[in-house]
């Protein structure tokens, strides 16, 4: 009888498919014993059996936060959010998380808004204390950047701009910006620290060693000007020099979690990989989700032969990113030197794959993207396999291939395909030039506005354009000619990028003022330099307002009043939406 039972159980697979509730339940069961990375796994497969379900939604954001991944907390957020807008609960995670990435203005506004919805809300003590905080001028204080000063405050944003390009690889601007604010600035240490680096990643060799040392000569226990420079001699040839850097490194008496990663990179670059796994797993400590992190110590075992130990770390990033196919590549290499089919030769710790693996994979890229569309669209529909190799493709420093992947994704018209090139939008390291890429498309797709986007250092929300309404006839002709008059007379009287940011403050303008409140314009003189007002204004520029009316050639109470009124639309629009602008 037994036989026969288990001779029929082998010809017939019994489904195991449970409901988002049942996924939902064991989240949470995992979630109250801090078991975040099962949590992370059941939460997404309910949100997956049930995406419509905003609930399961917000606490597979909340795990994220807990887990430190604030921007990917930030994601469901506003994907949330745009469901439903009356979600003031939205805001308060939303303002937790800015807290998080310590962008104080806009964890601000976002509790200014939770306040404005729900004054007795369950999270309105909380909320009101947090507010008193940041309201305190002294916690904007920075001893080192002096926030609070306009010109360094401006000088510090465009450093960090140069850092987010040394990180994507764009080194070329990543210096452009750098030297900018080092000419202007040369005691900010941070910058010139950077600006050593990415001469190195281009192989001015000479340069960074001499930015190294105008650094030391300052500060010599500078942390990070040690780590480069010891990296940098190494490469020179000059190890005892190399050596004497990195001992007054491992001399100090480090607690600071960022100068601990500092130094451990530093230890992965030189190949001391015992005294990097050591450091490494202390910094876990800190930082027990970050995927670099675990991928570190990971390669740090493997280099030391500690095959076990690695894979073990290896499987824990696919558990918090499963659709990442790089941990995938190195557990398969780890496993094929265990059964000898290959041999052992040492692994960089970069988080990407080997350059033969990257070439065939673009290799494998390419090939797919000719396929006939009928056999692309069923691989996507198949599985998620697709989804990962063309995600892993958008993390490649060329241009041209990622266009073109957002182009095939786009071209799928699922809501699969909508939800990707929405969370790309929300990506902090992609360009914005592919994230107009992705705009356009998802307007193409006739995807629901508005988009959501983190443009130009910023989180925008983009509706259909002043353009598109123009030439709708939905607007006189005349709002389209503001901003070409007011670029063209800021031209070589203003640094670079302000074109950008004066479209987006009159788009801004223009739709919220819609319908009711649009302004009659007669001259675009009177609105453009009224835009250059408001544009000085928020950006901490001092501007005398008597000769820009003159410039302008309209009247002083003009300007002012035009300035007013933008400011009095823009203000009433943010505590109307969730603009976080």
């Amino acid at each position: 009888m037994a036989r026969n039972l288990c001779a029929k159980s082998k010809n017939k697979v019994i489904p195991f498919d449970q409901s988002g509730q049942f996924y939902y339940k064991k989240a949470r069961k995992y979630m109250e014993s801090n078991n975040y990375i099962n949590a992370l796994s059941f939460y997404r497969k309910a949100v997956e059996k049930e995406p419509e379900n905003l609930d399961y939604r917000l606490d597979l954001a909340e795990v994220f936060t807990e887990m430190g991944y604030y921007e990917e907390s930030n994601q469901i957020l506003f994907s949330v959010l745009q469901k439903d807008d009356t979600r003031a609960d939205c805001y308060f995670c939303l303002g937790c998380n800015f807290l998080g990435l310590q962008d104080y203005e806009k964890a601000h506004e976002c509790f200014e808004r939770y306040i404005y919805m729900e004054p007795d809300g369950i999270y309105s003590d909380e909320v009101r204390e947090l507010l008193d905080i940041l309201e305190n001028q002294e916690f904007f204080i920075d001893d080192e950047f002096n926030i609070l000063n306009p010109t360094k405050e401006k000088l510090y944003r465009m450093a960090n701009k140069g850092k987010n390009y040394l990180d994507a690889g764009d080194y070329k601007n990543a210096i452009q910006c750098l030297e900018y604010v080092v000419d202007k600035d040369p005691s900010l240490t941070f910058a010139k620290n950077n600006l050593a680096l990415a001469y190195f990643c281009i192989g001015e060799l000479d340069k960074a060693i001499d930015t190294c040392y105008g650094v030391l000569k300052e500060h010599p226990q500078n942390v990070h000007a040690n780590c480069n420079i010891s990296i940098f001699l190494q490469e020179k040839g000059c190890t005892e020099e190399s050596e004497k850097h990195l001992k007054t490194i491992l001399d100090m008496q480090i607690n600071e979690p960022e100068e601990m990663n500092k130094i451990a990179v530093t230890l992965c670059e030189l190949k001391k990989h015992k005294e990097a796994n050591k450091l490494l797993r202390r910094l876990l400590i800190f930082k027990p989700y970050d995927i670099k992190i675990l991928h570190y110590i990971a390669v740090s075992y493997f280099n030391i032969h500690k095959y076990n130990e690695a894979l073990k770390y290896w499987y824990k990033i696919d558990k918090i990113s499963p659709h990442n196919t790089i941990s995938s590549f190195y557990k398969r290499l780890t496993w094929a030197i265990v059964t000898n089919e290959r041999e052992f030769s040492e692994i960089p710790y970069h988080f990407q794959v080997p350059y033969e693996e990257v070439i065939y994979r673009i290799k494998k890229i390419n090939d797919l993207l000719k396929l006939p569309e009928r056999d692309l669209k069923q691989r996507w529909e198949k599985g998620d396999e697709l989804m990962a190799l063309l995600g892993w493709g958008l993390g490649l420093h060329d241009i041209s291939i990622k266009k073109a992947i957002l182009n095939v994704i786009a071209s799928f018209g699922d809501e699969k395909s909508e939800r990707f090139l929405r969370e790309f939008l929300l990506k902090k390291n992609m360009e914005d030039e592919l994230k107009e890429e992705a705009l356009a498309l998802l307007k193409q797709m006739k995807a629901d506005e508005p988009y959501i986007a983190y443009m130009n250092n910023s989180i925008v929300e983009i509706r259909v354009s002043i353009l598109e309404r123009v030439s709708a006839g939905e607007l006189p002709r005349i709002y389209n000619d503001v901003i070409p008059v007011a670029i063209k007379k800021m031209k070589n009287r203003y640094e670079g990028g302000y074109e950008e940011k004066l479209r987006e403050i009159w788009e801004k303008f223009v739709l919220a003022s819609l319908p009711e409140k649009l302004p009659k314009i007669r001259k675009a003189e009177a609105w453009a330099s009224a835009l250059e007002l408001y544009y000085c204004i928020k950006s901490g520029i001092d501007v005398d307002k008597m000769a820009l009316a003159k410039y302008y050639g309209v009247a002083y109470s003009t300007v002012l009043n035009n300035c007013k009124y933008i400011n009095y639309i823009i203000l009433e629009e943010k505590y109307r939406k969730y603009n976080l602008q």
